[in-house]
């Protein structure tokens, strides 16, 4: 398998807005808009409340990329997200790739039908975490901690960013662990399972292996997952 970090040359803009600042992936809204001196340290005096309001707003991610030419022999190429905080709509040369709402895993999309061999553009829109957490909250109302915001419940996010007893209400956003290009042929392992099985003066190791073989039907590729258990 073949592994391109695509960490690097990113840029952030508050949607609605045409100005972009530098963006940092592994990063945060919050973080950039400090280092950028958009923001006030929000941990100062009663500053909680206007980083808050930040978090009432939208914010796009964008980097342009050259395919690299290790992937030009694969037969098919994920764009694998490892974190992605949290309600996200991803982009691909303008091709809607999906739509996110978990903080707490991993993300993947096919696309290697979609690469150009130069100036391919990525584009990560983060929603606004507290106008989904209102929206999803005045739908289904849930109860939660009375130190944090009313519907925190409601999304798969780190629940102390909306506030606890001993943290404010700072419910970042952002790409917050790497982003890839996995290039694969024939056939990957996407995940091995371990248990073990006691006895006296034994213990059995047994495995279990996932694997994604890729089939290729009149050029186009398919993924198909295989278990085999050791």
């Amino acid at each position: 398998m073949v592994t391109v970090n695509l960490c690097e040359n990113w840029r952030m803009r508050r949607v609605g807005t045409e100005e972009f600042l530098p963006g940092s992936v592994p990063g945060s809204v919050y973080y950039d808009l400090l280092r950028n001196g958009r923001m006030e340290d929000p941990f100062y005096r009663d500053n909680e409340l206007k980083a808050l309001a930040l978090m009432e707003e939208d914010y796009e991610y964008r980097t342009v990329f050259d395919e690299a030419e290790e992937l030009f022999a694969c037969e098919e190429v994920f764009l694998h997200f490892d974190g992605i905080d949290t309600v996200a709509d991803v982009y691909l040369n303008d091709a809607w790739l999906g739509h996110t709402e978990n903080m707490h895993r991993t993300w993947e999309f096919p696309v290697g039908s979609l690469l150009r061999k130069e100036g391919n553009e990525l584009r990560v829109v983060l929603h606004s975490p507290a106008k989904f957490i209102r929206q999803a909250n005045e739908k289904s109302p849930i109860i939660g901690s009375s130190d944090a915001m009313a519907g925190f419940p409601h999304l798969r996010k780190a629940h102390c960013m909306f506030g606890w007893d001993w943290g404010p209400r700072l419910p970042d956003a952002g790409i917050w662990r790497e982003v890839k290009l996995l290039g694969v042929t024939d056939a990957r392992i996407d995940g091995v399972y371990i248990t073990q099985v006691h006895e006296k003066d034994r213990v059995s190791l047994r495995f279990q292996v996932d694997v994604d073989r890729l089939l290729v039907l009149s050029g186009v590729t398919r993924g198909r997952r295989l278990s085999s258990g050791i």
